[in-house]
């Protein structure tokens, strides 16, 4: 397996989104494409990603190429990444080779952990309310609720978007439509609440994903879509609180 991109900041985005959610992941390579799932410790989130092979400058994999990596030794070797630089991922025998190049080429080898590609059940769900938004305005909201309660409410009507949160020291209702930071909205009426630490987990894709969907229902899981160029995404699917 073998892989470059020119936007390193763009991967390294994703691989930080990881790191909130699970301590190591496996990517496995195919001829289409990167794929990876994952659960978190907890159960709470369901992760599933696809990066296909046309987002990447170079790309190179058998039927199915397996790479298990711890994270923190991933996001550490990417700590140094800068604007210009493109990033190159090749598996060498037991070793990763992870190699930033801009003004001038930084080389690191990780080691690679024993794994195996996670088997998960298909999820069909009947997610009644979809909202599309920009992923630099899904990141604001969540900045501005993230201290005012552990639990944020999403309730959806006649495409009206409202989220809200309260907490100890306060409440806040944010509102959303079409003609206010919404790109699209539809589907019925709908109202569920999550773990608001869970969301804000997410918003380091605003530097990889322009576009974010969610898609959720009453009391039911928190479907949360980031478009990736060429047709690629990043789901995280979110359990609901109990009221």
């Amino acid at each position: 397996m073998r892989f470059k991109v020119i936007d390193a900041n763009s991967v390294t985005s994703i691989f930080r989104t990881l790191a909130e959610f699970m301590p190591d992941v496996t990517l496995v390579g195919t001829k289409e494409g990167i794929k990876i799932r994952g659960v978190d410790p907890s159960r709470v989130t369901l992760v599933n990603l696809f990066i296909p092979k046309g987002y990447f400058h170079e790309y190179e994999s058998g039927e199915k190429d397996l790479l298990t990596v711890k994270l923190q030794d991933l996001i550490d070797s990417l700590s140094s990444v800068r604007k210009n630089d493109s990033l190159t991922f090749e598996l060498k025998e037991s070793s990763l080779y992870v190699t930033l190049d801009g003004e001038f080429e930084r080389t690191f080898v990780l080691p690679i952990l024993s794994g195996e590609e996670g088997t998960y059940p298909s999820l069909q769900l009947e997610l009644n309310a979809k909202v599309k938004m920009l992923t630099s305005t899904f990141s604001e909201v969540m900045r501005v609720l993230s201290d005012l309660g552990k639990t944020v409410t999403l309730s959806f009507e006649e495409g009206k978007l409202v989220i809200s949160v309260e907490g100890d020291i306060g409440s806040s209702k944010i509102e959303l439509t079409e003609d206010s930071g919404l790109l699209e909205a539809s589907g019925s009426e709908a109202k569920s609440t999550y773990s608001l630490d869970y969301l804000e987990k997410t918003v380091n894709m605003r530097d990889s994903s322009d576009v974010v969907e969610l898609n959720f229902g009453t009391q039911l899981p928190l479907k949360l879509r980031f478009e990736l160029p060429q047709d690629g995404y990043g789901e995280f699917y979110i359990a609901p609180r109990a009221e």
